[in-house]
């Protein structure tokens, strides 16, 4: 077996200059050039400026991209191995590697990058992973996933292994048995990323050793089972080594290669209909002026590419006996031959790729049309649907099959392949000048939540307290008014409230008894209570969570989520009913699909509502029983009836 996909010395001419916008700044809109700066490499290297850093340089700080060196650790004297096609995840301020390839044959050593201190740091590796390479690997809750992989000898992988980053300890992962009807097979090279609200997992196409396929797959890491995904819409052909991202509901990919020749398309999954839409881009001003220019130069590089067809090395790869990047003379696929195509990077795989600002960057990577690896880095835009060239200088060698990982405003880029040899480089580039901390305030008030320092009323609920602020609880739902004025009469502390024989007042987020004389004791001693009837103290207090935070976890339970939309009704929270209806939506199966229907339907829940009737007959489930149930509910029978006639 030599080497996979990508990874042999394919011959082409360069890409020419891309007719999307560029990166600018300054008053005269000149191009703005970032650079590239290598960072690590063998000791006494001549080829680049290292210095040990020392203790309190202010490089420590950011990384040592921050003051563009690098340095060799002397005392610990630890390199990466050159390598390929490894699993990476950036997990605070490290970036843990694991696996690749390497010299025709695969790996399983696990070492971690120090970014701050810019070191490799090699970790014991116990009962963890066999060894292999395009093995895609994610982040969720401080631990590390690794699905699949290629072992070698045409063994394709799906078994799944998890490393906790705090504990530092590999286990396999209880994959619940049931589940695995919707499993994939034994895959590489499939797109991935994680929902990390709901904490699900999802992954589009791969490669099993004799096809390439375009079916999406989802894992909920909670639950730690597979579930049944849906597709409809334009389903993106089959592919693999694409890259995937999940932003605002979202699933995005973006390039590939369908077993001929890579692919430069962008689409998007909808993660709640499970409907594909290929995304189209828009043009800024300019992109047309070039058309005929570009129209000929497609037509050149088609001769090109097959001139290095014709020259190329027969080799056997992953994909099977016929080389990477095989194409006929025809090309009838050949997207780059479109002058409006032509404004967006070619096509590629084996790319490197990261999500910032609602941007999806991509760099490097493998063209299969015209053979050669790549260097070049853009972003897209993913609310304006425009792509942009950043310009960079001091690149690095082309390359594919690279990590690629983005800390505080810098872009790392480590190992690969160049067409002949493995790498273990590690390369930074500074995106913006200023790096800007995320925003915490959705963080601030989560502390505010049910915290008596930040209150001005008090709610018993179940004999419970549960402070609020009434200003950020009117101002976030009006329908509060009336409740919050119901208290104005009774001001007076807490210990005035009646409650039953034997129980106590409790107070705090751990309900511990309160004590006379304290400094909590003295700021609710005033502060206005106002009694909740009819409502569970837990649900209560999830909807003063979402007041707070805007904020609803996608991991309650059915029945959690039932007494939440009610509660949201009951206060008019329009958009905490909506996000309750996604939530229930998934949980609607024969069993309970008449209550859901008929709740959501008295509640006003028309998105839920529709779905329940979907459910119903989509499933061919009316039957005389329900039939009979719902003529209690007469414009529900209607609708069903209208929609079993026109399905």
């Amino acid at each position: 077996m030599s080497l996979p996909p990508g990874k042999a010395n394919p011959r082409g001419k360069e890409a020419p200059p891309s007719a999307c916008p560029s990166i600018r700044s300054g008053k005269n809109g000149g191009s703005k050039v970032l650079t590239w700066n290598k960072l690590n490499g063998p000791p006494n290297s001549a080829k680049t400026n290292y210095k040990k850093m020392e203790e309190g340089n202010s490089a420590h700080a950011g990384g040592a991209a921050a003051q563009n060196v690098g340095y060799w650790n002397e005392e610990k004297n630890v390199c990466l191995p050159r390598r390929t096609g490894a699993a990476s995840v950036l997990y605070k301020n490290h970036i843990y590697l694991f696996g690749g390839y390497k010299s025709e044959k695969r790996l399983n050593d696990f070492y971690k990058y120090n970014i701050a201190e810019n070191e490799w740091i090699k970790i014991e590796s116990l009962n963890g992973p066999s060894k292999r390479e395009n093995n895609p690997s994610f982040l969720f809750k401080d631990k590390m996933y690794i699905l699949g992989g290629y072992q070698g000898n045409e063994i394709w992988l799906n078994d799944f292994y998890v490393y906790d980053l705090r504990r530092e300890k590999w286990q396999v992962v209880n994959v619940k048995k049931e589940s695995m009807r919707f499993a994939p097979p034994s895959l590489f090279g499939f797109a991935l990323a994680v929902d990390e609200l709901k904490g699900v997992l999802y992954l589009f196409g791969g490669y099993d050793g004799k096809s390439v396929h375009n079916k999406m797959y989802a894992f909920n890491l909670e639950e730690e089972k597979w579930i049944q995904t849906k597709q409809s819409g334009e389903i993106p052909s089959p592919r693999s080594c694409a890259i995937g991202h999940i932003s605002d509901g979202y699933f995005y990919v973006f390039g590939g290669y369908n077993g001929e020749y890579g692919l430069n398309i962008f689409y998007q999954y909808h993660l709640e209909t499970g409907i594909w839409t290929e995304m189209k881009y828009n043009m800024l001003q300019g992109g047309a002026a070039n058309e005929a220019v570009e129209a000929v130069e497609a037509a050149e590089e088609a001769d090109a590419a097959d001139a290095a067809e014709e020259n190329q090395v027969d080799e056997t790869h992953l994909f099977g006996e016929s080389p990477l990047g095989r194409i006929s003379q025809r090309r009838k696929n050949q997207r780059q031959a479109s002058p409006h195509d032509r404004a967006i990077p070619v096509a590629r795989y084996f790319m490197g790729s990261f999500i910032h600002n609602k941007c999806i960057y991509i760099l490097g990577g493998y063209n299969g049309l015209r053979c050669e690896r790549l260097n070049d880095l853009y972003k897209f835009d993913l609310h304006k649907r425009i792509w942009y060239k950043i310009h960079t200088r001091n690149n690095f060698t082309n390359r594919s099959s690279m990590n690629t990982h983005f800390y505080k405003n810098v872009i790392y880029c480590i190992a690969g392949f160049d067409g002949k040899n493995s790498l273990s480089d590690v390369y930074a580039l500074k995106l913006e000048e200023v790096h800007i901390e995320p925003s915490s305030l959705i963080e601030y008030y989560r502390m505010m939540v049910n915290n008596y320092r930040y209150a001005d009323v008090i709610f018993l609920v179940q004999n419970k307290y549960i402070y609020g602020c009434s200003s950020i609880m009117l101002s976030r739902c009006p329908g509060f008014k009336a409740l919050l004025h119901l208290g104005t009469s009774s001001v007076g502390s807490p210990s005035e409230i009646p409650l039953g024989e034997g129980q106590q007042h409790y107070t705090g987020r751990d309900f511990s008894p309160e004590s006379d004389g304290t400094e909590k004791g003295e700021k609710i001693k005033n502060l206005r209570v106002i009694p909740i009837h009819d409502m569970d103290h837990d649900i209560f207090l999830i909807i003063v969570n979402y007041l707070y935070t805007d904020e609803l976890s996608m991991l309650y339970s059915l029945d959690t989520y039932m007494h939440i939309v009610l509660a949201a009704y009951r206060y008019s929270i329009f958009r905490l009913m909506q996000l309750c209806e996604r939530a229930i939506s998934h949980h609607i199966n024969e069993a309970n699909v008449m209550d859901i229907l008929i709740l959501s339907y008295r509640i006003c829940c028309k998105q839920l509502c529709t779905a329940c009737i979907d459910f119903i007959i989509n499933n061919k489930l009316l039957d005389e029983a329900k039939i009979n149930r719902l003529t209690l509910e007469p414009y529900l029978l209607g609708e069903i009836y209208k929609k079993w006639i026109f399905n």
